[in-house]
């Protein structure tokens, strides 16, 4: 019960900024549709705007503008044909049906199409209101202008949530090779089999933290609340680019682990240790994520200096692991900011 609390807790307090985002924009453009065109009940604008600006945390401008494209493109095919045609079960069905047509037609993404083909559901199923034919297409289009306007001008932290997935997928990768280095230490292929899966599931989740930094970026560029210089872009682009090639190393590395053993392969006995240690590093990379990683920094070049391929000889799959170990450590290094060049220089020759 207290571990469901605390995640709700954490839910609230990730998503109060988008809540806040929600309530601005759908009380403006309600004052911005009775007051301008003068509209009774603007309940379109409301909608339009909570829908386009929803309550993800740093919600990218180009999906509220495809939000806004797709809500206003609804309405206005409602509108357009309900005064024609009537409404009713049949009714609903053309106009659904021409409206979905038009968002494929304008752009094809399912964030336009279905919720012009909703939005039309909405404006055929109620009733119509006083203020012209086309009051509600208005409405929308003053909702959706105001999310977009509220996007821009009260933006999320660029960069909290793309920390947030970072720290997520350094610690999810950590536990995949914890995992692997007890497979090794117990020689038992489940556990190295249950590593692999889980080192697989981690690049949605990787995936997730280079699509928070674009985001990050598209708010900083375009917001002047959030502006800046573009070095914390460069610093957590860098982080996450290294990490991302890192694990497939890793997963390659967990790969053999499980052949090796499931054939009886022997592999360094210190390896286990290395990669406990490694985990180990990854973990205090979680808990780094958008800060200075200089102490990263040591624990890998550390970790990079006990890598000695004459020291960890063995047959091919030691061979194999080793190597992939290395080019893991040397993939974290640039990510943290080291020089291709004095990373590969931080571990032993291999010659």
């Amino acid at each position: 019960m207290q571990a469901r609390l605390q995640q709700s807790a954490n839910q609230v307090r990730g998503g109060s900024w988008a809540v806040l985002q929600c309530s601005v924009g759908a009380s403006v453009a309600w004052y911005l549709s009775t007051g301008l065109l003068d509209h009774d009940r603007p309940f379109f604008a409301c909608v339009a705007a909570v829908l386009c600006l929803g309550v993800r945390a740093a919600q990218r401008l180009r999906r509220v503008a495809e939000l806004a494209v797709g809500v206003t493109l609804g309405v206005a095919v409602g509108d357009a044909l309900v005064g024609l045609i009537g409404q009713g079960a049949w009714q609903i069905g053309v106009v659904v049906g021409i409206a979905l047509i038009l968002g494929l037609a304008v752009d094809g993404g399912g964030l336009v199409t279905v919720q012009a083909g909703l939005q039309a559901v909405f404006v055929v199923a109620l009733p119509r209101v006083p203020g012209g034919e086309f009051a509600r297409w208005q409405d929308a289009m003053i909702g959706g202008i105001t999310a977009l306007a509220v996007a821009a001008l009260l933006p999320a932290s660029p960069w909290r949530p793309a920390a947030r997935a970072g720290a997520e997928s350094l610690r999810e990768l950590a536990l995949a090779v914890r995992e692997c280095a007890a497979a090794i230490a117990t020689e038992d292929t489940s556990t190295a089999a249950f590593a692999l899966t889980r080192a697989r599931a981690t690049q949605p989740g990787l995936d997730r933290w280079a699509e928070a930094l674009r985001t990050g970026r598209d708010i900083s560029q375009l917001t002047p609340l959030r502006r800046d210089t573009g070095q914390v872009w460069e610093a957590q682009s860098r982080l996450a680019t290294g990490v991302d090639r890192s694990s497939r190393n890793l997963r390659v590395l967990i790969r053999r682990v499980l052949f090796a053993l499931g054939q009886a392969d022997p592999l360094p006995p210190a390896l286990a240790g290395l990669l406990d240690d490694l985990a180990g590093v990854l973990e205090s990379m979680a808990g780094r994520v958008g800060d200075d990683q200089s102490e990263t920094l040591v624990e890998l070049a550390a970790l990079g200096a006990r890598l000695d391929p004459e020291v960890l000889s063995g047959g091919l799959s030691a061979s194999v692991v080793v190597g992939q170990l290395r080019a893991a450590v040397v993939d974290l290094l640039e990510a943290v900011g080291v020089a291709p060049g004095a990373a590969r220089a931080a571990l032993p020759s291999s010659s």
